[in-house]
């Protein structure tokens, strides 16, 4: 009873629903099938528009990754060959500070057994 009430509703409703459409319509049938076949017109124009402005927009994000890319590339392989230049330019200096090094260690082993030496012998000439 209940289902066969909500269907008898629902066919009121969608009736007078249509009436009052019908009837408070500002255009003709034909007026309004016109309206909507050239607004449709418009409205795939503007997607079309649209979808050539998305493939710039694709385009130039791609040239742009590119170009990013190529420059990163190159400055990378300058990058590296400024490193690779002051290591060499450095290397000589490092070598040089190395043996330096060594040397100073060499003279300082060689004084610490002359005071050593010296000291043997004042406490020998003082005995």
């Amino acid at each position: 009873m209940k289902i066969k009430n909500a269907g008898i509703g629902f066919l009121v409703g969608v009736t007078g629903g249509t009436l009052i459409a019908m009837l408070n319509a500002p255009k003709s049938g034909s007026e309004l099938q016109a309206s909507l076949k050239s607004g449709s017109g418009s409205m795939k124009s503007q997607m079309d528009q649209l979808k050539i402005e998305a493939n710039e927009v694709k385009s130039s994000f791609l040239t742009t990754k590119h170009e990013s890319q190529e420059v990163f590339k190159t400055l990378g392989d300058e990058i590296k060959s400024m490193v690779s230049n002051y290591q060499a330019d450095i290397s000589p200096n490092i070598e040089r500070i190395k043996k330096e090094g060594e040397n100073l260690q060499n003279r300082g082993e060689e004084i610490q057994e002359s005071v050593g030496k010296i000291q043997d012998n004042f406490k020998f000439k003082f005995k």
